[in-house]
């Protein structure tokens, strides 16, 4: 970037480019140490209601849905713990087909005492970020406009005025859809001002 305004679109894929790019995108594999890694593994069995395809000692693999697997937890020895401040990826995500679907998973997950620790509707998704046991961080969404609108949206001028979101109260939010009130409404990005990058959870 060279200083200018920012520019958002919905790019042609690479396959309408021309282009070999791959067909998807498949797993993610995580390390952590030996004796944790069967605790880290239950964790996203729970969080993504996945099973495992595979198990040993050294760790497995979850999946969730056709793709062998989406999550692999590997037991390495020596390898030390999580250090907040450096750089690397910072969360992985993942898409609910409505927002009932959100709803449901916070409620599930709340009995299993797994909370969220950061909620925001960042205009193009409504969403909810978790540390799993190695604070590795993990976002469960909804995407609050369809795809063949996601171009319009970005041309709107809401999110390059407010590219971070507004934070919101999921108990408050997932009541009033309990209530009746329908998905496009809630969806909608609540008037408020950005919250600081600080305030965002750091891993």
């Amino acid at each position: 970037m060279d200083g200018s305004a920012p520019v958002a679109k919905m790019p042609k894929t690479a396959k309408e480019r021309g282009k070999i790019a791959p067909a998807k995108l498949a797993h993610v594999v995580l390390r952590t140490p030996p004796e944790r890694a069967h605790m880290v593994l239950d964790w996203y069995k729970v969080v993504l209601e996945g099973e495992a395809m595979y198990e040993a000692d050294f760790g497995g693999f979850v999946t969730y849905d056709d793709e062998h697997h989406r999550i692999a937890v590997l037991g390495f020895p020596g390898i030390k713990e999580h250090i907040d401040g450096y750089a690397g990826m910072h969360h992985v995500a993942f898409t609910y087909e409505k927002l009932a679907d959100l709803s449901h998973t916070y409620f599930r997950l709340k009995e299993e005492n797994i909370l969220p620790e950061f909620c925001i509707n960042h205009g193009p998704t409504t969403s909810m970020y978790y540390f799993d046991p190695d604070k590795n961080q993990v976002e469960l969404q909804v995407d609050n406009v369809p795809e063949e609108k996601f171009a319009e949206y970005f041309d709107n001028g809401e999110f390059s005025a407010n590219p971070i979101g507004v934070k919101f109260d999921p108990e408050d939010l997932f009541k009033r859809l309990e209530a009746g009130e329908a998905e496009e409404d809630l969806l909608q990005r609540p008037e408020g001002a950005p919250p600081d990058l600080s305030e965002f959870p750091a891993n």
